[in-house]
Protein backbone atom coordinates (compact mmCIF):
# COMPACT_ATOMS: atom_id res chain seq x y z
CA UNK A 1 0.00 0.00 0.00
CA UNK A 2 1.32 3.40 -0.92
CA UNK A 3 1.93 6.00 1.78
CA UNK A 4 1.99 9.73 1.12
CA UNK A 5 2.03 12.00 4.17
CA UNK A 6 2.66 15.71 4.56
CA UNK A 7 4.62 16.40 7.75
CA UNK A 8 4.49 19.90 9.22
CA UNK A 9 7.20 21.06 11.65
CA UNK A 10 4.60 21.47 14.41
CA UNK A 11 0.86 21.32 15.03
CA UNK A 12 0.49 25.10 15.22
CA UNK A 13 1.94 25.56 11.73
CA UNK A 14 -0.32 22.83 10.34
CA UNK A 15 -3.38 24.42 11.94
CA UNK A 16 -2.67 27.67 10.05
CA UNK A 17 -3.55 25.88 6.82
CA UNK A 18 -6.29 23.68 8.28
CA UNK A 19 -4.35 20.43 8.47
CA UNK A 20 -2.94 18.05 11.07
CA UNK A 21 0.78 17.91 11.81
CA UNK A 22 0.89 14.58 9.95
CA UNK A 23 -1.64 14.77 7.12
CA UNK A 24 -2.27 11.65 5.05
CA UNK A 25 -2.92 12.40 1.41
CA UNK A 26 -5.74 10.66 -0.38
CA UNK A 27 -4.38 8.86 -3.41
CA UNK A 28 -6.83 8.25 -6.18
CA UNK A 29 -4.89 5.68 -8.19
CA UNK A 30 -8.09 4.00 -9.33
CA UNK A 31 -9.29 7.35 -10.71
CA UNK A 32 -6.40 8.96 -12.50
CA UNK A 33 -7.48 12.44 -13.54
CA UNK A 34 -4.37 13.20 -15.57
CA UNK A 35 -4.15 12.30 -19.22
CA UNK A 36 -1.00 10.30 -18.50
CA UNK A 37 -2.74 7.99 -16.02
CA UNK A 38 -0.68 9.15 -13.02
CA UNK A 39 -2.18 9.04 -9.53
CA UNK A 40 -3.82 12.14 -8.13
CA UNK A 41 -3.13 13.22 -4.55
CA UNK A 42 -5.71 15.19 -2.61
CA UNK A 43 -5.43 17.30 0.52
CA UNK A 44 -8.11 16.95 3.23
CA UNK A 45 -10.06 19.86 1.69
CA UNK A 46 -10.14 17.86 -1.59
CA UNK A 47 -7.76 20.30 -3.28
CA UNK A 48 -5.34 18.52 -5.59
CA UNK A 49 -1.71 18.47 -4.44
CA UNK A 50 0.41 19.44 -7.42
CA UNK A 51 3.95 20.72 -7.83
CA UNK A 52 3.04 24.34 -7.19
CA UNK A 53 1.00 23.58 -4.04
CA UNK A 54 3.68 21.26 -2.62
CA UNK A 55 6.41 23.85 -3.14
CA UNK A 56 4.23 26.54 -1.55
CA UNK A 57 3.68 24.38 1.54
CA UNK A 58 7.36 23.42 1.72
CA UNK A 59 8.73 26.93 1.22
CA UNK A 60 6.21 28.78 3.39
CA UNK A 61 5.49 26.24 6.14
CA UNK A 62 8.47 23.86 6.20
CA UNK A 63 6.44 20.84 5.08
CA UNK A 64 8.10 17.63 3.98
CA UNK A 65 6.43 14.80 2.07
CA UNK A 66 7.06 11.24 3.22
CA UNK A 67 6.32 8.36 0.87
CA UNK A 68 7.24 4.74 0.36
CA UNK A 69 6.88 4.85 -3.44
CA UNK A 70 8.85 7.82 -4.72
CA UNK A 71 8.18 7.33 -8.44
CA UNK A 72 4.37 7.39 -8.15
CA UNK A 73 4.39 10.47 -5.92
CA UNK A 74 6.77 12.33 -8.21
CA UNK A 75 4.79 11.47 -11.34
CA UNK A 76 1.46 12.30 -9.70
CA UNK A 77 2.56 15.64 -8.27
CA UNK A 78 4.84 16.55 -11.17
CA UNK A 79 8.11 16.94 -9.29
CA UNK A 80 11.57 15.52 -9.98
CA UNK A 81 12.83 12.56 -7.94
CA UNK A 82 15.43 14.74 -6.24
CA UNK A 83 12.93 17.42 -5.18
CA UNK A 84 13.89 18.92 -1.80
CA UNK A 85 11.46 18.05 0.95
CA UNK A 86 10.54 14.58 -0.30
CA UNK A 87 11.64 11.72 1.95
CA UNK A 88 11.41 7.99 1.23
CA UNK A 89 10.25 5.91 4.20
CA UNK A 90 9.58 2.19 4.58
Amino acid sequence: MMKATLIFPDAETAKKVGMDQATELACTEEYCATSFGYPVFQLPNEEMLDCEKFRELRDNYGVRLETNILVKVCMGIGIPRDEPGVVVVE
